[in-house]
């Protein structure tokens, strides 16, 4: 058992996200027959060596021996001929690696052609990936397969492939076990040392929102790391990263990074995630090896799906009272690390700036391992003030780690290539601190939720009698494996997530699975317009589970919502299921919102055979008018009484309003309109909120409050 947080824990409002690298539905892979291999050779003895070197936190976690090649349709693999396509086939193969992954460069795909990559037996497989799947680069690493064989299917419009089009240049050959041997799991999973605390047995909102920026680096195909998403404060939306230097050593190792978002176990000490958000590539910003960091920006703007937060900051003098780390120890699921205590301003042992660095004199919650390097360092206020360097703190004594200062990164140099400034405060209003932003806030403020079950009703299903087993909503004697509830939408919107309401979980066996649905409306469901698969070991009874499918999903009008269960052995007996809670009984048949299909035709549930009756099922779907970055609608001002004081103000301003609001957002802007502070906060109205502003030079500010959907704004002085 992981050690935990004697803190509340998170089970009903736990969630699962589910996502991979951008793919998009375009063809389909071929599979042909393989008879011919390119080998990559891997010298076994140069494996086992590796294998069995007890790795450093001041470096990245090596999983992979990189082996660099030129493989590309001229010289490598065979071509098909596919109707109207041409199909480049290359098969490789690396003797003895637990997985392999590549780099595909040059990546220039034309219209209308895409990848597929899969493993010898079919369990994953990737793609389409297309010309969309990655931006700026020319470069787009792949996440690994599991197997020592892999194929990469190139399918191009046409009778030729243009020159220059697609290639390998590089092959990585995992030698200490990626994938579990199921060849699904991934098996950094669990893999960190016993006294590390997952980050969902933790309700706490600091460090809740921390994982939102925390991100799991898989660096050149090799090496596993922590990085941080930072705010800026300009107006416009950046997204970078921040991360250890010996992690991003180059621009080269900046292109070939696939950024992993919320690798998170589903609940406390839970499962592992079938699939996850991924983005891959960036652009070197800056880097310093003297104060060990590196900043970069990613090649694509995350999604609202991946609900991104960019971390606030503190580059003041000022010690913090206690710090935290969100990290990736050995690439495991997201975790959390506590020092109770200040930490002291220090040296790094060996080779860095002096007086560089944080160091923490013991955690007394968990430790950092190898792949927490560039974690971030938060303060009491949920403030970055670091990123992890190294240091000698394990399980047994979790003591002595050192973070780099944010406060040296920024100075350090007067150069914008090795130091932060430039980037962080592109505009030079000297800001020390700066709270974090949501840069889809605005959007999910104004989002609505969709569903027929009421927030007072429980929900509740219907088991079997004998001989009869299962229940209504999942398995059963009759047949019924598939079914959806009927959203009543009008206009344009984007379905962002779906909230169901899970009964009843369990499997047979890991391969059982459970298919979420996105179909259009009428009187009954239609098309698929999307659908998302998630294994059953990934949810649990009670659970209230978030799905998202990748992206938002754009809809004009009704729609229907639901699942399709999956187990891979006969169902002849009632253990295993996966349901989901339907509402009390409506008083008449034209209020039933659930439908079932029983093999042959979608039927409404009062016409269910077993329990027919007139209900809603626990299945919501989360809209939002659209998810484009930063596009404010200007709403109307209110008539509600908000005071603000006092103004003129020294080092904090206060907010008070009677009226009860859920999520208040408040960015102050200088006199030219940029953006010097931003934050988020929840239910602290009605009454009062404080907000610090130390940093702010004196001169003429303005406020704009948006309380929920309604938007307030005035002009503040700071003094002396």
């Amino acid at each position: 058992m992981k050690g935990r947080i004697l803190i509340s824990i998170l089970s009903l409002l736990s969630t699962v996200l589910i996502h991979g690298q951008p793919e998009f539905p375009m063809g389909n892979p071929l599979f042909p027959a393989i008879e011919r291999w390119h080998e990559i050779g891997v010298d076994p003895q140069h494996a086992a060596a590796l294998r069995a070197v007890k790795q450093d936190k001041s470096q990245p976690w090596q999983f992979a021996i990189p082996v660099e090649v030129s493989l590309n349709p001229g010289n490598s693999g065979f071509i098909v001929k596919n109707g109207s396509e041409t199909v480049w086939v290359l098969p490789v193969s690396s003797k003895g690696a637990f997985s392999l992954n590549l780099i595909l460069s040059p990546y220039n795909l034309p219209d209308g052609a895409y990848v597929y990559i899969y493993d010898l037996q079919r369990q994953i497989v990737r793609g389409a990936f297309t010309r969309e799947s990655t931006a700026i680069t020319r470069s787009m690493p792949v996440m690994p397969l599991p197997g020592e064989r892999l194929v990469l299917e190139c399918h191009f419009p046409g009778t030729g492939i243009p020159p220059n089009s697609i290639g390998v240049r590089q092959v990585a050959h995992d030698f200490a076990g990626f994938f579990g041997p199921e060849g699904i799991k991934d098996l950094y999973y669990g893999r960190s040392d016993a006294c590390e605390v997952d980050l969902n047995c933790s309700t706490n909102p600091n460090y809740i929102r921390a994982s939102r920026s925390t991100v799991r680096l898989l660096v050149a195909g090799s090496e596993l790391c922590t990085g941080v998403m930072v705010n800026n404060t300009g107006n416009e939306y950046k997204a970078y990263i921040i991360t250890a230097n010996h992690c991003i050593e180059s621009g080269d190792h900046a292109e070939n990074t696939i950024f992993v978002f919320n690798y998170l176990s589903p609940w406390c000490d839970g499962p592992d995630m079938s699939n996850m958000h991924t983005l891959t590539g960036s652009l070197l910003r800056a880097e310093n090896p003297d104060i060990d960091f590196s900043l970069v920006e990613l090649n694509q703007f995350p999604s609202l799906v991946l609900r991104p937060y960019f971390s606030g900051w503190d580059i003041t003098s000022t010690t913090p009272t206690n710090t935290y780390t969100v990290h990736h120890p050995e690439g495991d699921m997201m975790k959390i690390t506590i020092d109770d205590n200040p930490p002291l301003s220090a040296s790094y042992p060996l080779g860095y700036v002096a007086n560089g660095f944080w160091r923490i004199l013991r955690w007394e919650t968990g430790t950092t391992e190898p792949g927490s390097s560039g974690g971030p360092l938060y303060d009491q206020n949920g403030r970055l003030r670091g990123t992890l360097t190294g240091g000698g703190a394990t399980c047994s004594d979790p003591s002595n780690d050192y973070f780099a200062k944010l406060s040296r990164m920024f100075n350090i140099t007067t150069l914008p290539s090795s130091h932060l400034s430039s980037w962080l405060d592109p505009s030079g209003l000297g800001a020390t601190v700066v709270n974090g932003r949501d840069p889809y806030g605005y959007n999910l403020s104004r989002s609505d939720t969709l569903g027929g079950l009421s927030s007072g009703d429980p929900g509740s299903t219907n088991p079997y009698s004998s001989p009869g087993w299962g229940l209504s909503t999942g398995n059963n004697s009759d047949g019924l494996i598939r079914y959806a509830e009927y959203m009543p939408f009008s206009g344009t919107g984007e379905i962002a997530w779906l909230r169901l309401q899970i009964s009843a979980s369990s499997f047979l066996s890991t391969a059982d699975s459970v298919r979420f649905y996105i179909w259009s409306g009428g009187t009954q469901p239609g098309a698929v317009v999307a659908s998302r698969k998630l294994r059953l070991t990934e949810t649990r009874s009670g659970q209230l589970l978030e799905v998202d499918f990748g992206r938002t999903v754009k809809v004009t009008g009704p729609f229907y919502a639901g699942y399709s269960v999956f187990y891979r052995s006969p169902l002849i007996q009632p253990q295993p299921q996966f349901a989901v809670v339907h509402s009390a009984q409506w008083p008449t048949s034209a209020q039933n919102t659930a439908y079932f299909h029983d093999g042959s035709a979608w039927k409404p549930f009062t016409l269910h055979p077993s329990y027919p009756m007139s209900v809603s099922l626990g299945i919501k779907a989360v809209m939002v008018e659209n998810s484009v970055l930063n596009t404010l609608e200007d709403p109307g001002q209110s008539a509600a009484f908000l005071e603000v004081f006092p103004n003129p103000f020294s080092n904090g301003i206060n907010f008070r309003m009677e009226t009860g609001v859920h999520t208040v957002t408040i960015t102050i802007y200088d006199n030219i309109g940029r953006t010097v502070s931003a934050a988020e906060y929840r239910d602290v109205f009605p009454g009062v909120l404080p907000v610090d502003l130390p940093g702010l030079a004196p001169g003429i500010y303005h406020y704009g409050l948006r309380a929920d959907t309604v938007f307030y704004s005035g002009t503040i002085i700071k003094t002396e």
